[in-house]
This record gives structure tokens, sequence and C-alpha cells, in this order.
């Protein structure tokens, strides 16, 4: 990878000069006052709040963090992580201390590194974020990068309150000329696909209205008896020796490390998680099994992180296998956002769609998010009424 060097020098008119750079490791400690100036202790990001953590990424050429300093004080923090192998980068952790929100410093530190993987160094074909939706700010500043809006996550976070976040994106010209058409979709995705699709142009989707062994609902969904083990180093080894398989093998979660496994006593299934006792949030990362059903095993990991008092669980299926998209469904993980090119294998970047259970009251009454957001989360609302709601309608007895 060529070197890092990024410095840019913002002059305000009577005030002292703003000096935009990489992160060292002695502004560790300025870096972590600054998050808790703005969000106080209650941050969830490990790697904001580990110091451990922090000094590996800023040490890491995998990671880009900028850092807004003025007079001797850090008033702006920035992240971007980078998968060279995969060409994606995620950005992350944007803040700026309220006195200076006026001078678009994250904008500048997002455009700069934005500017030097994807045109300078040509180190990614796409870039994604999330973004908060206490306000419209970061909505709008990934927007004015020319970012995609992707969908939302309902209730992903929580923390004092449950958060809802956006998912949006970054795409190079190469990226979407790598990605491979002919996407198979069941019904109900459609609509999450279109709202992309009128952003950037994709293709019409193959719809399919395949039906899976617990479609009908008038059979439970058995559950496997699963243990759970959080070792993180165990966790972490065992991971990297496993291939996954079957269901496993549709799905993709980047930037993410695995510190839980839930396994069956006679290891016939093993499902690999990263999960957060903070934000009570969990994310499949892989696995293997020997399970027919992808709906059994969906049903059960929610069962065990629920008693783990996680609120959310998250998996990401590429969207050429409808008959695993609807046992996801029907395993009642909601889809929520479409993300074109999200995997890459070999030589094709693979389009995939995120799907979500949350195990608490819905509550969207401090959200704010703009217009194509709300179009993602009127049908997620929609397929979560349908789902949780009105199946009692539909399963009663003539």
């Amino acid at each position: 990878m060529p070197p890092k060097k990024i410095e840019k020098i913002i002059q305000t008119e009577g005030k002292p000069d703003i000096i935009i750079r990489l992160a060292q490791v002695q502004d560790m400690r300025r870096i972590q006052m600054l998050y808790a100036e703005v969000y106080g202790a209650s941050y969830p990001i490990p790697i904001i709040m580990d110091k451990a953590l922090m000094r590996s990424a800023i040490e890491n050429d995998d990671y880009y963090w900028m850092v807004a300093e003025c007079e001797g004080r850090v008033i702006g923090s920035l992240v971007y992580e980078l998968n060279l192998e995969y060409r994606n980068s995620k950005a992350f952790g944007a803040v700026v201390s309220l006195e200076f929100r006026k001078l678009d410093l994250a904008y500048t530190m997002m455009k700069l590194v934005l500017d030097d993987i994807t045109k300078k160094k040509d180190l990614v074909d796409l870039v994604y974020a999330t973004t908060r939706t206490a306000n419209y700010a970061p909505q709008r500043l990934t927007e004015n990068l020319g970012f995609i809006k992707l969908g939302i996550f309902p209730n992903t976070h929580k923390v004092q309150d449950n958060e809802t976040h956006c998912l949006t994106a970054f795409f190079t010209d190469k990226a979407l000329q790598m990605r491979r058409k002919n996407t198979r979709i069941i019904p109900e995705v459609e609509p999450f696909y279109e709202i992309v699709r009128r952003q950037i142009d994709l293709d019409k989707p193959q719809v399919k209205n395949v039906e899976g062994m617990y479609s009908d609902h008038k059979q439970k969904i058995p559950l496997l008896n699963f243990e759970a083990i959080t070792a993180p180093a165990f966790v972490k080894n065992r991971y990297k020796k496993t291939k996954s398989n079957s269901f496993f093998g549709h799905i993709v979660m980047p930037f993410h490390e695995p510190n839980l496994i839930l396994i069956t006593p006679d290891q016939g299934t093993e499902v690999y998680l990263t999960y957060s006792t903070k934000d009570k949030y969990s994310v499949i990362v892989g696995g293997v099994t020997n399970e027919k059903s992808f709906a059994v095993v969906l049903e059960s990991v929610a069962q065990k992180v629920s008693q783990m008092d996680m609120a959310y669980v998250e998996v990401i299926i590429d969207a050429y296998s409808p008959h695993i998209q609807r046992d996801a469904l029907d395993a009642r993980f909601i889809p929520s956002a479409y993300f074109p090119c999200a995997k890459r294998m070999g030589g094709k970047r693979y389009d995939c769609i995120v799907f979500s259970r949350t195990f608490d009251i819905l509550d969207f009454r401090n959200v704010k998010i703009i217009s194509l957001y709300k179009n993602f989360l009127k049908e997620y609302l929609k397929l979560w009424r349908e789902n949780y709601i009105e199946l009692v309608f539909k399963t009663e007895p003539k």
C-alpha cells in the first residue's frame, strides 16, 4: 500500500488555523476527550473507547484516522477502515466539537480520504457508512459527497434510547461495472430494490415468489438447542479456521470480527456473531450447519440472542438466492436495506439485502430522516405489520 499522507490547513478569518491531518498515537487522549464532550460516556464503538484498539488502528495501514486540530486541541475526528483484499471501505465515527460545526470539517475530512482511496491511490471500489438519525446533518453530509441511500437499520442500537441508523454508500464506476446482474429476489424485497434503482442505473430484477417450509405459519419453527461461547480469542481463532457452508455461503458481514459462537451440542451447527452487551446489538458473520432449513437456524439464533439480552440481530443475504431470503422472512427477519455490490467474489460484485429482527418495541419518536429514507422506513413498517400483527388474522381458523 502506498504511504498515507493527507494534510490540509483551513484558515479562518480572525481565528487560529485548523489543521486536518492523520491521527498520531499522542492524540489518543484528546480524541477520547472529544467523543466524551459530544456523546458523554455512551459512545458504543469499541475502537473509540478502548485505547489498545485505538492505538492499533492509528498505527495500521488498513485505517485512515483523521483529526482536525486547533491550537493543540482535537476538535474533529473521523475513521475510515479499509479491506484491501475485497476493496471495500467503511467510514464511521465522524464527530466535530459543537463550536466548530459551521466550518464543514466533517465534510472536508471525509472528502480528503474519499478522494485519496478511490481516485488518487485506487484502493477501494466502494465506501459505505451508517449515519445516526438524531438530526439531518449526517444524512446531508453523505448525500453531498455523492453517497447513495440504501436503507435503514431500525432500532439497531440501544444506548440511552433505541437508535435507528441509515445505510449509505459511495460507488465507483468500477464497482458498478463488476456488479453481477440478474438478481433473483422475493416480492417483499422489490420495493427496496426500486428505491435504490431510482438513484443508480440497475437492471430490472427477477422477482421470484417462492414458498418455504414454514411460509404458511401453520407449524411452529422448531428450535436448535444452542450453547454460547463468548471467549473472544477462541472465537476469533476458530472462525479463521472455519469455512462457511450451506446457507452461510450466501451471507456477508463486512468489517465485523466475531466474538460469539452459538453451537449445538452435537456441533452440527455453529453460528458466528458479533455482539455488544453495551448497545444490545448483534450480527451474524458466518457459520457451518447440517440443518436443512435456514428458517430454523435463524429462529434459533433469534431466540438465543434474545435470551442473552440482545435487542437486535441482523443478517445480510445475497440477492440471488430467493429461497434463503424467504427463509429469513419466515423467521421474521424483515428486509430494510438493499446494498448493491456489497460482496466481492473473484472478479464480480454481488448485491445483498439486509434483514433484521428487533426484540424491543419499535420506537421512531426521535428519528429525523430525509425523504428517501422515509420510503425505506414505510416499506419496512409495512412488512413488520404483515409479519407481526396481520399474520394472526391470516392464520385464524374458519
